[in-house]
């Protein structure tokens, strides 16, 4: 019985970590969007690049992406026009996907010693 328990329990496992790696694929060539205050945030997911467009793509930040693993990604902001915006080029940020639910993702981001729990929303191109 105890070995039935155990193959029901790697069994399961095994499908919900394959159904994460399939649930990732969602952000590449989408758009998302997400909340700074009450402004949002579009966000367009290349394979090579993404876009993040501010106060309805007045302003810009473009970045490379190099992916990790089908969850993780890196950052490597390339150009921005965003007003005051406080990093340079070249700096690198670092994404893991933490879960996807339905058109949501969430996520945690890395940059310079800090991180933080994020998340944001598909949307229709």
């Amino acid at each position: 019985m105890k070995k039935l328990y155990f193959l029901i329990a790697f069994a399961g496992a095994v499908i919900l970590s394959s159904s994460k790696l399939d649930d990732c694929n969602i952000l590449k060539n989408n758009a998302f969007k997400y909340k700074v205050g009450s402004k949002d945030v579009l966000v367009q997911f290349g394979e090579d690049e993404y876009i993040e467009y501010h106060e309805n793509k007045k302003y810009y930040i473009k970045s490379d992406i190099e992916w990790l693993t089908e969850c993780e990604y890196k950052l490597i902001i390339q150009e921005s026009t965003l007003p005051n915006f406080p990093f340079k080029t070249g700096t690198t940020m670092r994404i893991k996907i933490d879960r996807v639910k339905g058109k949501k993702v969430y996520y945690t981001a890395k940059l310079g010693g800090r991180s933080w729990e994020w998340r944001m929303t598909k949307v229709n191109k």
